[in-house]
């Protein structure tokens, strides 16, 4: 099987930045997935039924994911296991990569907005 190049092509504005550079199929893929997204003073949760890893460029970003808080820097990875929703925050600004994991059926993710579903106690 020979390389596969994906051209560099700018975040898309809206409100929060994101491009897609390997598509991820809605009805399943074997392989990897990948993006580039950014937040800003923002936060939002989702649950995938595939790892996802992320990959901090710029910024600071805040998981929250089953009652645990990380705090990922520029060059920190996070990883989020499969199935466990997980609540992403930049209190400023962060700028990310993300790799999906294959999802062979092609199981839809979910999202939710209130952070305390997954957040420490007491935070």
């Amino acid at each position: 099987m020979p390389a596969d190049l994906f051209r560099h092509q700018p975040l898309r504005a809206e409100g929060q930045g994101a491009r897609v550079i390997i598509a991820p199929s809605r009805n399943g893929w074997d392989q990897l997935a990948m993006g580039e997204w950014e937040l800003r003073a923002a936060g939002f949760g989702d649950c995938h039924p595939h790892d996802e890893v992320t990959y901090v460029l710029e910024g600071r970003l805040e998981v929250d994911c089953a009652g645990r808080r990380v705090v990922a820097e520029p060059g920190d990875v996070v990883r989020v296991p499969a199935h466990e929703p997980a609540y992403y925050f930049a209190p400023e600004y962060a700028r990310m990569l993300y790799v999906y994991g294959p999802n062979p059926s092609g199981a839809p993710a979910w999202t939710f907005t209130d952070r305390a579903r997954v957040a420490p106690p007491g935070a």
